[in-house]
């Protein structure tokens, strides 16, 4: 009894605990409870007593249920993995059977294999060999087809040369120049043969070369294509200097033939149709004949020179500039005889000095010109410069004939003014400077000097002679008058500052002896000669002057009257030799020296008066010296 005592308390708590907990629980919490009450609200639809005595049978029987369709479907999928299992374990036993094979091929493979790579290897080895081989046989050997352009076997197609003719022939000296690659490499034997028959190769078509080239320098008129490939051809023949210099002294040989028939057709021909007209059609012009013969010659050189530019285009071997100065020599070379024989003939039979002066510049002109076109020592330069130096000749002697014609009708007198001589000597000199002034030719100061010794020496001493057979104011006037003119005429020239200074010497001495002369003309006529030494410096003895003869203060007064007479007109107590001087600047150079004279001797005179010792009364002079200076304007 008291277990059942102590123990029912303590079943009371357990489940009063387990009542509370359920109590206390809250069902919309519990995510199982909610499930399972879902679960039961399908098929307990309604809450009876015999639902309720059901319900656990109706559960077990569900979850049999539920068992057995698992089972079911169990059942199915172990069938399906067993057919899965059988599947796999067959493709297992293939897969091991193919492995098996698969090594056994991969051994037979990795031989077969090894073999290809070998095969392959020695296919790019062959593929490298042909490929140098092809390179080789391009690079080193020619085609049939390039052989046949060097070596022409057909007739008359020896002389053709075309630019692929040209093409080979620079690949055989590219060959030569690679076999010398060869050789230093050490491939003796082939560079060698190669070398060989390129050498053959290429004297052959050098030959060929030459005879094209020697037989199209023959033409003298040469197109610009036919120019073009003769300088490829030089080019390849300055490698062969016996074939190079005979194709050239050809080209020479053809060229000057060509120019003289060509200066030759100028000549007496013309152009085509008549115009420009022949030369020789102003024969009767010697400057023009002259002048047209050079121009044609000087307008000839630059076709010349861009023939031979385009003919030397290529040459490098040689000093091309000196090669190409010594074709225009030779070229030029044929023209000089006719051109000299003509010219000479003009220079010759010409009387005239100016068309001789003119010729003469025109043609160092030209000599000048054409020597940076041909040396120095050829043919055409030789030949003008003999034709200068005979052209000066001519001339030289030509002036000195016509000075010495002039000179013998030189004669003084008259009015004492230029000489026609003169005016005519100095009309030659200024037709001649003319000619050296409108001249290209720059250095003719060494003409300048001999045409003025030529011309103005021979006159001077002429003039000075005929002026010393004069009258002495005559001579010094005509001398003055024509070495002015002479003075005149060459200061508009670059002459020598000493030629003039020597011209102006002369003309000043003669001034000289024409003042003396008007001045003692001067003082005598106004009565100052007479009194002059007694107002010198020591020229009295200490007497009074009033009572020397010729100064009493009556003489004075006159002369004082004679001076306002001559003040008012100065010109009448002149020379007549001083009126004739031509200029006027000499004139009052002439009247500036006896007046000056006069008003120093009247200014001795007047201070003599205003001296209370000698005697004059005041106002015996009129005029203060400084009031006759400044009437006289000196």
């Amino acid at each position: 009894m008291p277990e059942d005592v102590g123990d029912e308390p303590k079943t009371d708590t357990v489940l009063s605990r387990k009542l509370k907990k359920v109590l206390d629980s809250k069902l919309e919490g519990d995510k199982d409870t909610m499930d399972a009450l879902k679960e039961l609200s399908t098929f307990f639809k309604e809450n009876n007593l015999q639902n309720r005595r059901n319900l656990r049978g109706e559960i077990e029987r569900r979850n049999l249920q539920i068992t057995n369709d698992f089972l079911n479907a169990f059942q199915s999928v172990k069938e399906t993995l067993d057919n899965v299992d059988k599947n796999v374990r067959g493709m297992s036993q293939s897969c091991a059977t193919m492995q098996a094979r698969l090594a056994a091929s991969k051994t037979v493979t990795h031989e077969l294999m090894r073999k290809t790579t070998e095969v392959q290897s020695k296919s790019k080895t062959l593929q490298l060999q042909q490929d140098i081989a092809d390179k080789w046989r391009a690079r080193l050997t020619l085609s049939e087809e390039e052989q046949a352009v060097l070596v022409s076997r057909q007739p008359g197609s020896q002389h053709k040369i075309t630019p692929e003719f040209f093409t080979v022939l620079e690949k055989v000296a590219s060959i030569k120049a690679d076999c010398q690659v060869l050789l230093s490499a050490g491939h003796q034997a082939a560079a060698l043969s190669t070398m060989d028959q390129m050498s053959d190769l290429q004297e052959t078509a050098l030959d060929r070369l030459y005879r094209w080239a020697q037989a199209t320098v023959r033409n003298t008129e040469l197109s610009e294509s036919a120019l073009a490939g003769l300088g490829q051809a030089m080019e390849h023949l300055q490698h062969r200097e016996m074939l190079f210099q005979h194709v050239l002294d050809e080209y020479i040989t053809g060229r000057r033939a060509a120019l003289v028939r060509s200066f030759i057709e100028a000549l007496t021909v013309g152009g085509p149709g008549g115009a420009p007209r022949p030369i020789e059609m102003h024969a009767h012009e010697p400057t023009r004949y002259v002048g047209d013969m050079l121009a044609w010659i000087h307008q000839s050189c630059p076709g010349e020179t861009e023939s031979i530019h385009h003919l030397l285009h290529h040459v490098d071997k040689v000093d091309r500039r000196a090669l190409e100065t010594r074709i225009m020599t030779g070229a030029t070379e044929g023209v000089c005889r006719p051109l000299k024989s003509r010219v000479e003939q003009i220079l010759v039979s010409e009387g005239s000095p100016v068309t001789l002066y003119r010729l003469t510049n025109l043609i160092r002109f030209y000599s000048v010109t054409m020597s940076s076109v041909v040396r120095p020592d050829s043919g055409l330069s030789v030949g003008l410069a003999e034709l200068t130096r005979l052209s000066r000749t001519q001339f030289l002697s030509m002036l000195g004939s016509s000075v010495s014609s002039h000179l013998a009708r030189l004669e003084g007198g008259g009015d004492l003014g230029p000489a026609p001589a003169t005016a005519g000597l100095l009309g030659l000199l200024r037709d001649v400077m003319a000619g050296a002034g409108h001249s290209v030719v720059e250095d003719t100061r060494e003409d300048l000097e001999t045409i003025i010794a030529t011309v103005c020496d021979p006159l001077t001493h002429t003039l000075e002679t005929t002026a010393a057979k004069l009258p002495s104011c005559d001579g010094a006037v005509f001398l003055i008058n024509n070495l002015h003119q002479l003075r005149t005429t060459l200061s508009l020239y670059p002459v020598p500052e000493s030629k003039l200074a020597s011209l102006q010497d002369k003309i000043t001495a003669s001034l000289s002896v024409l003042a003396s002369t008007q001045t003692s003309h001067l003082m005598s006529a106004l009565g100052l000669l007479t009194i002059a030494p007694l107002l010198a410096p020591g020229g009295g003895d200490g007497t009074p002057l009033s009572t020397v003869p010729g100064c009493h203060p009556a003489a004075i007064v006159t002369l004082s009257g004679r001076l306002d007479s001559w003040l008012a007109a100065p010109d009448l107590l002149l020379l007549p030799a001083t009126r004739l001087l031509v200029s006027s600047a000499h004139r009052r150079h002439v009247a500036s020296e006896s007046q000056g004279e006069v008003v120093r001797t009247y200014t001795s005179l007047h201070t003599a008066v205003m001296e209370t010792r000698n005697g004059y009364e005041a106002g015996t002079l009129n005029k203060t010296p400084e009031q006759l200076s400044q009437l006289l304007q000196l």
